[in-house]
């Protein structure tokens, strides 16, 4: 069977696509990936992403588009990258039996392909539209409907969390997998960078934007000499980060970084932070790569009240709950500080918790019988 991966980012990288694509390949599929490049204008770039179990082709629209602008912003070249999709899918339709789509902002106009060309559809939810992105209140309630429809029509649906089936209630897919958004296990076996052992060293990588903290960690950090913070990723702050490390000697930009490089960055620290505004609706349903990462390589995390995995992190006692300010997260990087002596047992806690649940292992599974049913 032959799949078409369809993402409205460039996939430079995605861990979850990256993930889900190298399983299916490792499965037997053939699989190609569309993806949409907001970096750069062209009308389309074919090159290879390497995987684990081999190459596989994607290509790249290019549409310039701002990263986190939402539907006002981005609502010309939306269309444009919808055209396109569109456009590529029906030329190319002998190249694929199954179109995978990956949010909204693919499902739509690939399902009524699909639908045209009777393919088969898996509708791959990583953030529900209407409480992840700037949709603008006159839209939400037609968007909400359209997204209801694809949920109902489609083949298969995939939400990354169970907490996710709250957000979709009211709809009745055809077949529904939770499938964690977890890393694979070979991140546990990176090495280890040469950090200074004398500091205490907390780490983030993903999106340099408004709300995460980013800027509120370097002021911790350079008030404390005794933490270094190691940043890496991309995003609005890339400029402020790299100007900000050349004057503080606690402080590390790393700029983009592939996947594995990332997993080995935060191997190499001691406290991983993953910070989300739960004024927006979508993170208190997320699914943060951190938290499943902070997991498989046993880093004690930091998380604010009532956003992604929170609860669990308190169940388990692997890190600290913050209220959203910036008192909060240096009162819970002090007690973690504190704490230690007591950073083995949590280690251990993590990995067997990541083994016993939430591995890679056991999401392939779900993934592979998923399509095994379509």
């Amino acid at each position: 069977m032959r799949v078409i991966f369809l993402r409205s980012n460039p996939v430079d990288p995605d861990s979850r696509v990256e993930k889900e694509v190298n399983s299916l390949v490792k499965a037997g599929y053939e699989v190609e990936i569309l993806a949409w490049d907001r970096s750069s204008r062209y009308t389309q770039e074919e090159t290879f992403l390497k995987l684990e179990s081999g190459s596989v082709k994607i290509y790249r629209f290019g549409i310039p588009a701002s990263y986190g602008g939402g539907m006002r912003k981005n609502l010309w070249p939306l269309m444009k990258f919808q055209i396109r999709v569109f456009n590529w899918l029906v030329k190319n339709k002998k190249r694929y039996d199954i179109i995978h789509a990956c949010d909204f902002d693919t499902a739509f106009i690939s399902s009524k392909v699909a639908k045209q060309l009777k393919k088969k559809f898996v509708y791959d939810i990583f953030d529900y539209y209407v409480d992840a992105f700037g949709v603008p209140k006159k839209m939400k309630k037609y968007i909400v409907y359209q997204d209801h429809h694809i949920i109902n029509t489609a083949d298969a649906v995939i939400v990354c969390t169970d907490k996710r089936r709250e957000q979709i209630e009211g709809t009745s897919p055809i077949r529904l997998a939770v499938i964690h958004n977890t890393p694979a296990e070979q991140g546990v076996n990176f090495r280890k960078l040469n950090l200074n052992p004398n500091r205490t060293k907390l780490v983030y990588v993903g999106i340099l934007g408004k709300g995460r903290f980013i800027r509120e960690i370097v002021e911790i950090v350079k008030r404390n000499p005794q933490y270094e913070f190691h940043v890496g990723g991309f995003g609005e702050y890339e400029q402020y980060l790299e100007e900000v490390a050349k004057e503080c000697d606690n402080i590390f930009f790393y700029g983009k970084l592939p996947y594995h490089r990332t997993l080995e960055l935060e191997n190499s620290c001691d406290i991983m932070i993953a910070i989300y505004d739960p004024q927006i609706p979508n993170h208190y349903y997320a699914a943060p790569n951190k938290f499943y990462e902070s997991l498989m390589l046993g880093k004690p995390l930091i998380m604010v009240k009532k956003t992604g995995m929170d609860d669990l992190v308190a169940e388990h006692d692997i890190g600290n709950i913050i209220e959203y300010n910036m008192e909060s997260l240096e009162d819970a990087v002090g007690n973690l500080v504190v704490r230690k002596s007591e950073w083995d047992n949590i280690s251990t806690k993590m990995k067997n918790l990541y083994k016993d649940k939430y591995s890679w292992g056991e999401m392939e599974v779900r993934l592979i019988n998923l399509y095994k049913d379509l």
